[in-house]
């Protein structure tokens, strides 16, 4: 073989093992997948967590979240789109069920651009008797004491069997201050209540 050819054979060598090397150290292969739900499995092994079952999905478009349960723990993660058509963990909270109360639930929020400000309130119930559980809202809410009563929003959510819940508001759209959590019988009464302003 002549030294000419010898080199070119090295030179393209080379290009295709750096090429090789900055595509996987690009956080599209090493942090990115082509499935939102992939990203969210991803997400979840960084944290030694899971694998989750995931009771409800709700799917945004470019923003996706898994409502999931993992042995005595729940977590309501959001997986964001990226460049298109590459999905990556947005947020991954996780929290303990405690058996002993009647509601178990976390909150958070994430902005993406000036469009688009994602709220969640999400949790689990233990106590059987509840089977419907209520978000009070203040829209426009502008700091004073007290919220007129025609600006409360009551969010509501029918339980289903894996006894969780997710409530989820653009915050951009809809100024929502947190007023209180409920949960009720099957007769509409108040079983649990809480303050969370």
């Amino acid at each position: 073989m002549n030294r000419k050819k010898l080199k070119g054979i090295i030179e393209w060598s080379l290009a295709f093992l750096l090429l090789f090397i900055v595509i996987k150290e690009s956080p599209y292969y090493s942090y990115y997948e082509l499935s939102p739900k992939a990203a969210f499995e991803k997400s979840e092994r960084t944290y030694y967590y899971g694998p989750s079952e995931v009771v409800e999905k709700v799917d945004l478009d470019n923003v996706q979240i898994f409502l999931s349960k993992y042995k005595n723990w729940f977590s309501a993660p959001i997986i964001k789109k990226h460049a298109g058509f590459f999905w990556g963990p947005g947020s991954l909270g996780v929290m303990e069920i405690k058996n002993k109360q009647d509601i178990t639930y976390s909150w958070g929020g994430m902005t993406f651009n000036e469009e688009l400000m994602l709220m969640r309130y999400y949790g689990i119930v233990t106590n059987p008797e509840i089977n419907k559980v209520e978000l009070d809202v203040a829209k426009g809410y502008d700091g004073g004491e007290h919220v007129p009563k025609e600006d409360i929003v009551t969010l509501d959510y029918k339980l289903k069997d894996h006894r969780m819940f997710l409530f989820h508001w653009n915050e951009v759209e809809n100024d929502y201050l947190s007023m209180a959590l409920r949960g009720l019988n099957s007769d509409g009464e108040v079983i649990y209540e809480e303050d969370l302003n």
